[in-house]
């Protein structure tokens, strides 16, 4: 029998859509459970994810998907609406409209960049040649975009952390892994 005072997250075994998740937790001091789902070594994408495939109907959720947060009876899934339960949790919201603004706008606007990024070019089937022109046209607009939203702020909503920042901070590790010259241009 599991803890169930303790939070699970349940994603695959990568960092994804619930490493800013696990990031704002961590952040807060909040030990939890990571469940990990998806069979090393497997030989196709059906292997990979028969564990999930088969307990996801089981588990209570209103709509089964990863990555999934548990708390006590709070079953949620969809990564946004997690990210958003946690913030207001845990004080990571903006407190002001002009900051919510902000915190919205930057909420979709990293989605965009996440699902462009990777949909768009990592799972196409033309990454090789779509890759020069990320590199050259679309990731200095997409940095260039997110250095002048942030200007001289500390945090993209204002002076105080928020849980957008955890899914800035993800997606910006991600940019750097790709492209770890371009993001070291900007200093903000």
């Amino acid at each position: 029998m599991s803890d169930t005072s303790v939070p699970t997250i349940g994603y695959y075994r990568i960092r994804g859509l619930a490493q800013p998740i696990r990031l704002l937790l961590t952040y807060k001091g909040v030990k939890f459970i990571d469940k990990f789902y998806g069979k090393s070594g497997a030989k196709d994408f059906d292997e990979f994810t028969g564990v999930w495939f088969a307990e996801k109907t089981t588990l209570g959720l209103d709509f089964p998907g990863i990555p999934y947060y548990m708390e006590g009876t709070l079953k949620l899934t969809q990564s946004t609406a997690i990210m958003r339960y946690l913030g207001r949790k845990h004080g990571l919201t903006a407190t002001d409209e002009t900051g919510l603004v902000r915190q919205d706008l930057l909420e979709q606007q990293l989605t965009d960049i996440w699902m462009s990024f990777t949909y768009g070019l990592l799972f196409n089937k033309d990454y090789e040649t779509l890759k020069v022109q990320y590199l050259s046209e679309t990731l200095p607009q997409v940095l260039g975009r997110l250095s002048r939203f942030l200007g001289a702020r500390q945090w993209f909503t204002g002076n105080c952390i928020n849980y957008v920042d955890f899914w800035a901070y993800e997606v910006l590790d991600w940019l750097r892994l790709f492209s770890t010259g371009a993001v070291n241009e900007y200093q903000n």
